[in-house]
């Protein structure tokens, strides 16, 4: 789920092909279309692009594929602008990591990883390869986010626990700059506040969340969230708070000094009543005060004002 910065849009997808685009102030759904990645294969990321001009939706699979749309919240016009395989190497699969990839809008580049070892950037407008950089582990990269100001930092999080730094202005062998391994689980999401005092927050299977300064050589808080499976992790972009999803149905918001703020249970509709469904997505407005998120097999999304 992602919601756009300016419209009153939120992009959903399935644990398939599918894609919806909702006016969640209305409650109506725009638009519906596929995906078309193949058999056994998932959307993995989704995303809006160039919001404060003609907005377009980004989405990357577990075959390895970015696809941009345009026209994305009409029924009958849905415009596929480019496709492109990002990620060859990747072998389509529901489990595992897939593909990963973060937008940095200043530049017009993808970065993307995954099931690989290494990290690629794509300049989305001409569909070129711009820079290989070698993830210098054996594991998997889970989560990807970058500094949105200048561009040049990025940091993945990896399946094995570890937080790695890369600076784009160096040598693809040479690009790491930094390697932190204080968490001992898979890495759920790592995501830097693009606004606010820009926090740099991951958060890991066993429940741990930890905040980073990327001049230091250790994480300069430490929050245990959950005793449960952590599942999801979201960051609102301009307010220091944070929130996670469990397994036991839960999403908990805090304050990024640490400060426990609210546990929330979303709905489950009559049919689906077991409300010990696990939590499979949160997502915070840019703007807004609103967080949106969902459970497994409940085909509903929550929209809380926090």
């Amino acid at each position: 789920m992602c919601f756009h910065q300016f419209e009153d849009h939120i992009a959903v997808v399935d644990d398939r092909d599918t894609v919806c685009i909702w006016d969640w102030q209305n409650h109506a759904r725009l638009s519906r279309f596929s995906n078309g990645n193949p058999l056994g294969s998932k959307i993995n990321e989704i995303r809006f692009i160039n919001e404060d001009d003609q907005a377009l939706l980004m989405t990357g699979s577990s075959d390895g594929v970015l696809k941009i749309f345009r026209k994305y919240e009409s029924k009958s016009e849905v415009e596929i602008v480019t496709a492109f395989h990002a990620l060859p190497d990747l072998i389509p699969s529901n489990k595992n990591a897939g593909l990963v990839f973060d937008w940095q809008q200043g530049q017009g580049k993808a970065l993307v990883a995954g099931d690989v070892k290494v990290i690629r950037v794509w300049n989305a407008a001409t569909e070129v390869c711009t820079n290989d950089i070698s993830a210098r582990s054996g594991s998997c990269i889970t989560s990807l986010t970058s500094d949105q100001v200048a561009g040049n930092i990025f940091i993945a999080g990896f399946g094995d626990g570890a937080v790695r730094v890369f600076d784009q202005r160096l040598k693809p062998t040479t690009a790491m700059v930094k390697v932190w391994r204080e968490h001992k689980q898979w890495i759920t999401n790592i995501h830097m506040q693009r606004g606010g005092v820009r926090e740099l927050i991951s958060g890991s299977r066993n429940g741990e969340v930890r905040l980073w300064d990327l001049r230091m050589d250790t994480s300069i808080d430490i929050i245990h969230a959950t005793r449960d499976t952590l599942r999801t992790l979201a960051v609102h972009e301009h307010a220091p708070v944070f929130t996670i999803g469990t397994n036991r149905h839960e999403v908990k918001t805090f304050n990024t000094d640490g400060t426990y703020l609210s546990t929330y249970e979303p709905h489950a509709s009559f049919l689906h009543s077991n409300r010990s469904s696990p939590i499979m997505s949160t997502a915070f407005h840019p703007h807004r005060t609103l967080l949106a998120c969902a459970a497994l097999n409940d085909n509903h999304i929550n929209l809380v004002s926090c």
